[in-house]
């Protein structure tokens, strides 16, 4: 079976090429925009093809003599432009899409993300729960299933639609590396409010079975959305409690008010933006995000595709801190 993933440089793809590469029972093809990234999978034995999300001619035939594609390229980023989220999240993924159908790709394997659906009134969310995106990148998501779903209904394209929850895990240089340096910097001195809302993340080596699963199960899989998520999901307190134990760093000492929490980030959220610096935590919308709960079920996952994630927080952040230590990030 030949399988394209695409974004496969970035975070998510490497760690899924890797899982691949040890089942040996995949040739892997790649995409790839930076020249310099693609010969570390071409030695592992990975074709790679040059494609940019920007430029749609250059994603003509990307899937050709290609039986699944996994899409994972695009823009992970929660503070960019919205034009520049949706020609990069929703244009390019209709290009690639509307080439599998031209291709006959047996399975199109879209990865979403809960930002889709956002904060959830009830706590878990499923695949059931009504979308409420927040971020301009959710909404990019949003946007991005509800085309393929009218596109399956229209042309029977063989999709698939995967929402990881946020995933973490070495390798990763945007959501948890940013926490991790605000707690180890001591920046998270004082908690906004008193941290009781939920937030979901999943480690990295758990998505990557959660995908694979995926693609062995087809005839489960097609026409359906899997959340993909750890088996619990915990407090903004703790997350920073548990950063802050594996850092051998106090963890946030009291609360303080969330207006006044804004304030404050707003001073360094400004000060960042003259710096061109994007730090995911200490911006604004880390208050907005902590009121609300982002909490998900993976029952479905669990019940149709035999998901079963093996690592709690705790274990999956040692593993990414000591992956930041052993590359200086710290």
């Amino acid at each position: 079976m030949r399988i394209l993933i695409t974004g496969i440089t970035g975070f998510l793809g490497t760690h899924l090429a890797e899982d691949l590469l040890h089942t040996q029972k995949y040739d892997l093809i790649g995409t790839y925009r930076d020249p310099t990234k693609a010969t570390y999978f071409e030695k592992k034995g990975i074709e790679m093809r040059k494609a940019d999300l920007l430029l749609p001619d250059s994603l003509k035939d990307i899937t050709k003599d290609v039986d699944v594609v996994v899409h994972l390229a695009g823009l992970m980023r929660f503070h960019d432009p919205y034009t520049i989220l949706y020609t990069n999240n929703v244009t390019a993924t209709q290009h690639i899409a509307d080439d599998a159908l031209r291709h006959e790709v047996q399975q199109f394997i879209y990865g979403s993300s809960t930002e889709a659906i956002g904060p959830v009134v009830s706590v878990p969310g499923d695949e059931t729960s009504p979308y409420h995106p927040t971020y301009d990148y959710g909404k990019t998501k949003q946007t991005t299933e509800l085309w393929l779903t009218e596109k399956r209904k229209a042309t029977n394209l063989p999709v698939t639609i995967l929402r990881p929850t946020g995933i973490y895990g070495p390798k990763d240089l945007y959501v948890t590396l940013s926490t991790v340096r605000a707690v180890a910097q001591k920046k998270l001195r004082f908690l906004p409010g008193n941290g009781e809302k939920f937030i979901h993340f999943t480690y990295v080596d758990d998505v990557c079975q959660g995908i694979r699963k995926t693609i062995e199960k087809p005839a489960q899989s097609i026409a359906e959305t899997f959340i993909l998520a750890s088996d619990a999901y915990i407090a903004y307190k703790e997350m920073f409690t548990i950063i802050a134990d594996l850092l051998q760093v106090p963890p946030p000492s009291r609360s303080i008010p969330m207006s006044l929490a804004k304030a404050y980030l707003s001073v360094v959220q400004w000060n960042n933006k003259r710096q061109g610096i994007d730090d995911f935590v200490m911006h604004t919308s880390l208050i907005d995000t902590m009121r609300t709960n982002r909490a998900y079920s993976n029952a479905k996952a669990k019940r149709i595709l035999g998901f079963s994630p093996r690592f709690d927080y705790r274990e999956g952040m040692k593993k990414t801190i000591d992956w930041y230590r052993e590359k200086k990030l710290l």
